[in-house]
């Protein structure tokens, strides 16, 4: 069974900064992480690791919950009072 994908519409895109942070976890240093920042905001959304295309929107397998911890952890240790949200 193929693993469910989340979404981010495109025009929905335009809200964060063009440049998204990379982040890697210490179980799967090889696959990279998407976190988008509200451009101009001190707000995070931790997508997952992406996965392709499909229509108008980008596509985004969804990490375990402790990948989840541990990005957020990282995200923690340099941005404390950031708002952080999970695609």
């Amino acid at each position: 069974m193929a693993s469910l994908k989340k979404r981010i519409p495109k025009p929905d895109l335009s809200k964060y900064d063009p440049t998204p942070l990379y982040l890697y976890t210490e179980k799967d240093s090889l696959n990279r992480v998407t976190v988008l920042k509200e451009t101009a905001k001190d707000i995070y959304l931790i997508a997952g690791r992406y996965s392709g295309v499909e229509g108008d929107a980008r596509l985004y397998t969804p990490l375990t919950d402790e990948e989840k911890g541990e990005i957020e952890r990282y995200l923690r240790a340099s941005h404390k009072d950031a708002l952080i949200n999970h695609l």
